[in-house]
């Protein structure tokens, strides 16, 4: 029997680069001209257009959870407002305790708090 290793663990994960930004139980996402990441002491610009918040290290907003999907949730930035959409994720992304449908886009307003598995994302403007 194969022994499963955690997607985290370092034999596993392979990093895209030093501004990479792995995120463990909060972080806050900045909105505004300049999309910025802050988690852990730490900060990331984000795509103006969108980002993907998930498990892969494809992701722009990479989440250690074994709760949340390898591609959970997108948030894409339109007019300097930001929005976000559930990728069909198996556990679902919550925004203010409300459960998003699938594949349908909300509007993020600042202060929001959104959570993808256990982890907390809150929304600033």
């Amino acid at each position: 029997m194969r022994e499963r290793k955690n997607l985290f663990s370092q034999d596993t994960f392979v990093s895209g680069g030093d501004d990479d930004l792995v995120i463990r139980e909060a972080a806050t996402i900045r909105c505004g001209l300049k999309p910025l990441l802050e988690a852990h002491g730490k900060s990331k610009v984000l795509s103006r257009k969108s980002i993907g918040i998930g498990r892969d290290k494809h992701n722009g907003v990479i989440v250690a959870d074994p709760l949340v999907s390898k591609f959970h949730a997108i948030i894409t930035f339109r007019k300097g407002e930001a929005f976000i959409k559930d990728t069909g994720s198996t556990n679902g992304t919550f925004v203010n305790d409300q459960r998003l449908p699938t594949n349908r886009t909300q509007l993020l307003k600042d202060q929001d708090l959104v959570v993808v598995g256990t982890t907390r994302l809150t929304i600033r403007y």
